[in-house]
């Protein structure tokens, strides 16, 4: 049979049951008692995006005698990578005009949707570029 070493114990862990219960059905841990009701607002985590469709512009079926713009973001070597699409574009294409934006207009060299505002958008626009050349450097 079992005997008890230490009533002590026994007693003080019936009490805290006790206590422990009471404390629960009387909604004071954080629940509700029957004559209330709970409100629940379900949040949907996923972040889902409604996605329009665009109208694409054509793409030229070449780029002889066109201008093309090459805007870089500011980060580590993007302006080397351009560098070197002017200099293939120049080799291999006649008549081809390019604009360094990243020299000639240096706001141009920022990102983040707060960077490039619509006064520096319209200066860009206003070049007529017939394509832009973007290097993300990331």
């Amino acid at each position: 049979m079992w005997k008890m070493k230490k009533p002590k114990s026994v007693v003080l862990l019936l009490i805290m049951v006790f206590t422990v219960s009471i404390f629960m059905l009387s909604g004071c841990g954080g629940g509700s008692t029957a004559e209330e009701a709970s409100t629940w607002t379900l949040v949907n985590p996923e972040g889902v995006q409604l996605i329009e469709p665009i109208e694409l512009n054509e793409h030229p079926s070449s780029l002889e005698g066109k201008t093309v713009a090459l805007r870089w973001n500011g980060k580590e070597n993007g302006n080397l990578f351009l560098d070197s699409v002017a200099e293939q574009l120049q080799k291999s294409i006649k008549d081809i005009n390019i604009i360094k934006l990243y020299e000639t207009m240096p706001e141009t060299n920022d990102y983040g949707p707060s960077k490039m505002g619509p006064d520096i958008i319209d200066k860009v626009a206003a070049l007529e570029p017939d394509l832009i050349i973007s290097s993300q450097a990331d």
